[in-house]
């Protein structure tokens, strides 16, 4: 019997903050599906800083949603 896939908590272009980090926010900007571990989703997440902005892999446990009014 095949495993059912998990769907993603978070879409693309969502803004999110990191858990545990000094990110106060950041975009995500691709799901990549359930490539972590224990298949879990994974997503890439871009903060906006000088000179060049960071793009940071991340598991859907290590994001936290921002409200839209925020």
């Amino acid at each position: 019997m095949a495993a059912k896939m998990p769907s993603p908590l978070f879409s693309v272009g969502e803004m999110v903050k990191i858990r545990n980090s000094g990110f106060k926010r950041g975009k995500i900007v691709e799901l990549w599906g359930p490539l972590a571990p224990g298949g879990m989703q994974a997503y890439r997440v871009i903060v906006r800083r000088k000179p060049k902005p960071v793009y940071i892999d991340l598991r859907e446990d290590q994001i936290i949603p921002i409200p839209a009014g925020e």
